[in-house]
């Protein structure tokens, strides 16, 4: 009997690693809700030739994105202390990756990110009504993103 696996793979189940940035069983270091900014684009260098009518296109300089990534606020500090050192004058450089995962959590595609540091950090916006949870957001930049396929 042939099986049937569904081509396609939701966009709410992934994990987000960081080098160097670990939790403990007491302490979550992120429960991350969105992941943004996987991607990167080349410049298109157009080259005349001689007299010719119409350039030849060729690729130029590619650059990757910032990783924008999206979490509620927990006890962890791990992460504002990574931004820290960059407005301390270090950037402490780190690689990880998203891992996107199936409805029976096995591992779907993997973007690494290489050579990462926190540019920007944002704390949440704070409100005395309301009843949503509080979300931080850091952005990395990275020198390079690249996607692994899945088992």
């Amino acid at each position: 009997m042939p099986t049937t696996e569904m081509p396609f793979v939701g966009n709410w189940n992934f994990l987000v690693e960081i080098d160097g940035v670990t939790g403990d069983s007491s302490m979550v270091v992120g429960g991350f809700s969105e992941v943004r900014g996987l991607g990167s684009e080349t410049e298109v260098v157009d080259y005349w030739a001689g007299n010719s009518a119409t350039p030849v296109r060729v690729p130029g300089k590619t650059r990757y994105s910032n990783i924008v990534l999206r979490r509620g606020v927990t006890n962890s500090n791990e992460l504002f202390r990574w931004r820290r050192t960059v407005e301390q004058g270090s950037a402490e450089k780190r690689s990880g990756a998203i891992i996107l995962l199936d409805g029976a959590m096995q591992e779907r595609a993997r973007w690494n990110f290489f050579d990462a540091w926190p540019c920007k950090y944002e704390a949440p916006e704070l409100q005395g009504e309301g009843d949503s949870i509080s979300v931080e957001t850091l952005e990395l930049c990275v020198s390079r993103v690249e996607r692994v396929e899945g088992e």
